[in-house]
C-alpha cells in the first residue's frame, strides 16, 4: 500500500502546502522514500532550518507557485479559491491519499461534537479486547506517521475533521456522522458549505459499505447504496437508541453502568452507544465491550475535572467551541455557580446559549473577549436578566479565574466551557485548557 502512494509522487515536483503538524508528517514520509527529491514547501511563516534538497516558498499568496509543480499536497484548512478543474486536478491531501489506499481497512468518524471521544473510545475498546487497532487523524496523529505500522488485518480509527474532509475523492469502508451544529462559519462562509464538507465521510462510500448516522441532522440520498444505521437519542424509530441509560438496537439491550464510567455527563452516553454500535459491528462481545468501558479515561480539556479549592469544584472544558456543548456541560453537572464564557468570534449564533443561561440557575456568568462581549449585550438587550445573576466583563482568561474565585460559592462548580474557538488568543483550545488549569492551581 506505501509503494502505491510512492508510484503517485515517482518523478513528480511535489509542493506542500502548509508545513504545520500534518505537512511536517507529509514531509516526513516523502524525504524517507524519496531521500534525493527536491521538496517544495510553503508557508506563510518562515522557518528557521530549512531541510536539505528543499526549495521553501512563503508570501500572502500560494497561487503563484502552483504552475511549477505537478502535485500540491494540501494541509487541513487552507482554501481553495478556484473552480478551475485543471488547477485542482493538481491538489490532494494526506487524508485522501490514505483513503485511497486503505479505505477498507477504515472506521472513519465525524461530527462537530463528540469525535474526539468517541474515537479515542471505540480505539480503546478494540485495544483493550485485543484487536490489531491504530488510532489516527484529527486526534492529533497524521495518518503517514503509521502507515508502516498498518498491516492486513490492521483497523485503523480515523477521526476526521471538516477541513479533512473538505476536498476527499473517497470515503472510509466504515463512516460516522455524529451530529453537526454550527462551527467553523468563519471558514466555509455557509453553514451548507460546513454540512457539505462533513457529508464527504459517505458520498464516495461504495455497496458493502457502511454508514451509521443520526437522521435528527442528516438525510440521505434515496439512491445510497451502502448499508446504513440510525442512532438517536431523540428519535424514536432509529436502529440504536439511547435512553435510560440504556443502548437498544435492533432486538438487543445494553445497559450502560453509569456509576462505573469514568466518562461522565448525559452526552457522552451517545457517544458511548456510537462506538458500541461499531465494536458490536467489528465483532467485540458485550462482555468485551464493557470491561473496556470501564477503564476509559476521557480526554483533558473535555469537562475534566481539575479539582477541589476553597471548596469549589473547577472543570476544564476548553473543547467547547459552540453553545451547544457549554449547556451540554452545565446540564451533565449538578449547582453550576459560574461558567467562564468567550473566545473568537466566528459568526455563529448565540441566542441559543443567551436564552439558556437567562433561564438557568447560574448566578456568575463571566465573560471574555471577543464572543462574551457579544453574548453580555445580547443579555442586557434581553431585559431578562435575573436579580441574583452576576454579569461579569474581564479581559482574559486570567481575570476570568481572578473572578471566579471571588465569587463562587463554596460547595459549587465553577465551569470553564468557553463556547467559542480559541484562536486569536492562544495556538489552540488545548493550549487554552492547561492555561486555564495552571491559574486555577496556582495561588
Amino acid at each position: 500500500m506505501i509503494s502505491r502512494i510512492c508510484n503517485l509522487f515517482e518523478n513528480k515536483k511535489i509542493l506542500l502546502l502548509g508545513f504545520g503538524r500534518e505537512g511536517k508528517s507529509t514531509y516526513r514520509f516523502i524525504r524517507k522514500q524519496f531521500p534525493d527529491m527536491l521538496i517544495g514547501i510553503y508557508d506563510k511563516k518562515p522557518i528557521q532550518d530549512v531541510p536539505e534538497n528543499t526549495t521553501f516558498l512563503t508570501g500572502e499568496s500560494f497561487w503563484e507557485y502552483i504552475p511549477d509543480y505537478d502535485i500540491i499536497i494540501k494541509s487541513p484548512g487552507i482554501v481553495l479559491d478556484t473552480t478551475d478543474s485543471e488547477v485542482l486536478r493538481k491538489f490532494t491531501c494526506q487524508t485522501d491519499l490514505f483513503l485511497e489506499s486503505y479505505r477498507t481497512q477504515t472506521i472513519g468518524i465525524t461530527g462537530t461534537k463528540g469525535k474526539s471521544t468517541t474515537t479515542a473510545l471505540l480505539y480503546h475498546i478494540l485495544r483493550t479486547s485485543g484487536r490489531d487497532a491504530l488510532l489516527v487523524g484529527n486526534i492529533g496523529i497524521p495518518v503517514f506517521d503509521v502507515l508502516e505500522e498498518i498491516g492486513e488485518k490492521t483497523m485503523v480509527v480515523f477521526e476526521l475533521s471538516s477541513h479533512q474532509l473538505q476536498y476527499v475523492t473517497h470515503s472510509p469502508h466504515i463512516g460516522v456522522l455524529l451530529n453537526i451544529f454550527q462551527e467553523h462559519l468563519d471558514h466555509y462562509g455557509t453553514f451548507d458549505k460546513y454540512k457539505s464538507a462533513k457529508e464527504n465521510i459517505y458520498k464516495y462510500q461504495q455497496k458493502g459499505d457502511l454508514l451509521l448516522y443520526n437522521e435528527e441532522y442528516f438525510e440521505l440520498p434515496e439512491d445510497f447504496l451502502p448499508d446504513k444505521i440510525t442512532i438517536s437519542n431523540h428519535i424514536e424509530n432509529s436502529v440504536v437508541q439511547i435512553k435510560d441509560n440504556k443502548i437498544y438496537y435492533l432486538d438487543h439491550v445494553f445497559e450502560i453502568e453509569v456509576d462505573k464510567l469514568l466518562l461522565k455527563g448525559p452526552h457522552n452516553l451517545y457517544n458511548v452507544g456510537a462506538a458500541y454500535v461499531l465494536a458490536r459491528n467489528l465483532g467485540v462481545s458485550d462482555s468485551e465491550f464493557r470491561t473496556a468501558l470501564r477503564t476509559f479515561k476521557p480526554l483533558p480539556h473535555r469537562m475534566e475535572y481539575i479539582g477541589e479549592i476553597a471548596g469549589v469544584k473547577y472543570y476544564n472544558d476548553s473543547i467547547s467551541t459552540i453553545c451547544e456543548t457549554t449547556i451540554q456541560g452545565v446540564n451533565s453537572l449538578t449547582d453550576v455557580d459560574t461558567v467562564i464564557l468567550g473566545g473568537m468570534d466566528r459568526g455563529i449564533s448565540y441566542q441559543p446559549l443567551v436564552d439558556f443561561l437567562l433561564s438557568s440557575k447560574i448566578r456568575n456568568i463571566i465573560l471574555m473577549p471577543d464572543t462574551g462581549y457579544r453574548i453580555l449585550k445580547m443579555l442586557e438587550e434581553s431585559g431578562k436578566i435575573l436579580s441574583n445573576q452576576e454579569l461579569v466583563k474581564v479581559a482574559n482568561v486570567a481575570e476570568a479565574v481572578t473572578a471566579a474565585k471571588k465569587l463562587t460559592k463554596s460547595g459549587t462548580i465553577c465551569l470553564f466551557s468557553p463556547a467559542a474557538a480559541s484562536y486569536g488568543f492562544f495556538k489552540d483550545f488545548e493550549e487554552r485548557g492547561e492555561v486555564f488549569k495552571s491559574l486555577v492551581l496556582s495561588n
